[in-house]
């Protein structure tokens, strides 16, 4: 419940301002804003480095020891601070080779703190420690804020920038606090190299993995930016944020239950293989749903929450509906078992596919067909995601008993060493 209340926060509150941004600021200008916000997701993936994944795996598994934790916070942040430095490099060069920033540099500036302030979020160690309530109810409120403030600062179509600097200004309060009582709950340790470079060695693989997730999953509106005028992207950006917000109803029941499979992994492999089983089932099973659901209600969404100058988001809407299911079986399969059991690389290079693919699919489709292209190219690394992953965990017992011999083999205990 915790989680679903933070994907409250981080989608559903920012799809209820969708409709008074795509009117204000009309195609272009809301266009120009998806691109910025799009590419802060993006760098943010600099600084974060996967620790969702690989430190909230170890902190579910060392929850019961301060001192180890307390180790485990000083190489993270201490990570952290290292590859905000890389992220400032990749701003410069940002200013200077991309044209939409070089034209409206506020857009770069906001939209460099709201990457700073999501990369730094300890939300992985309320995670990793499944004590989420205070986390969440933190998360939603610091949103709730910086959506009351979007609405009373954005009044006009070159206001853009302004809807940056609120959501930027809530991130880093939601940060400062989570990090301020983190630091109460769990002893300071000054930051050392040896905790930073094995923080840094530890999420390697898991950084991989989750950059090029994010990447094509959420850099897509910066990617289509870079072949297509402001206006298709405002028309993917509106549709992407409506699917995403669909999509985001089942990542909740993933994120819950990697920490709790990593915890039994090494405690109860026949409970673990249990869990694995019902609840790849239940997010196929749904995110099937959804997916027919978003086709059914797409005309109505789109003229609901972005008006009648987006009607050109419709179809790519119709396009998310196939996207949806495939997304959520992919999730499932990744965070429901093959993390967990320390498939760290495989994943990481079935994803380094998808990505290659998505980038080329792009590269082809969106000169041509713009918004659409953009859109069909994901459905094609996903597609292709799946049937890879399906290849290699059949291959491994995923659907048959094999699985809970997997766990009691002990196949859990050594994340990240591969297949």
């Amino acid at each position: 419940m915790g989680l679903y209340a933070v994907q409250f926060g981080g989608y559903v509150i920012p799809l209820a301002v969708v409709p008074y941004l795509a009117r204000v600021l009309r195609p272009d200008g809301f266009g120009l804003l998806v691109f910025a916000q799009s590419f802060a997701v993006a760098a943010s993936l600099t600084i974060e480095y996967g620790f969702g994944l690989s430190a909230t795996r170890e902190m579910a598994r060392a929850r019961e020891h301060a001192a180890t934790m307390a180790e485990l916070i000083s190489g993270v942040q201490g990570a952290k601070a290292v590859l905000s430095i890389g992220l400032l490099l990749v701003a410069a060069l940002a200013a200077l080779a991309i044209p939409n920033f070089r034209h409206h540099g506020e857009y770069l500036a906001w939209a460099l703190l709201s990457a700073v302030a999501m990369g730094f979020s300890p939300f992985w160690y309320y995670q990793g420690r499944e004590r989420m309530t205070g986390a969440a109810v933190t998360d939603l409120v610091c949103r709730a804020l910086g959506a009351l403030l979007v609405l009373a600062v954005v009044r006009a179509e070159n206001d853009g920038w302004k809807a940056l600097m609120a959501q930027a200004i809530a991130g880093c309060g939601c940060t400062l606090l989570l990090s301020a009582r983190m630091y109460r709950e769990t002893p300071f340790r000054r930051l050392e190299w040896r905790h930073t470079l094995r923080a840094l060695r530890t999420g390697r693989d898991m950084f991989l993995f989750r950059g090029a997730y994010n990447f094509y999953s959420s850099a897509n509106a910066f990617i289509l930016g870079m072949f297509a005028a402001p206006l298709q992207v405002g028309y993917f950006g509106g549709a992407e944020r409506i699917a995403r917000a669909v999509q985001s109803l089942t990542q909740p029941v993933s994120q819950a239950v990697y920490p709790r499979v990593s915890h039994l992994a090494v405690r109860s492999a026949a409970r673990a293989a249990w869990v694995v089983r019902l609840t790849i089932a239940a997010a196929t099973a749904a995110g099937f749903g959804l997916g027919v659901g978003l086709a059914l209600a797409a005309p109505w969404l789109t003229a609901k929450f972005l008006g009648p100058a987006y009607a050109a988001s419709v179809s790519v809407l119709a396009i998310f509906a196939m996207v949806i299911p495939v997304n959520a079986a992919n999730t499932a399969l990744i965070m429901h078992w093959a993390l967990p059991s320390g498939r760290d690389r495989s994943v990481t290079a079935i994803t380094m596919g998808a990505i290659a693919i998505n980038l080329a699919g792009a590269a082809a489709l969106a000169p041509r067909f713009a918004h659409i292209g953009m859109a069909w190219a994901i459905l094609m690394a996903e597609g292709c995601k799946l049937l890879a992953l399906s290849a290699i965990l059949i291959r491994h017992g995923l659907f048959a008993v094999e699985v809970k011999r997997s766990f009691a083999a002990g196949e859990l205990q050594s994340p990240g060493a591969g297949v």
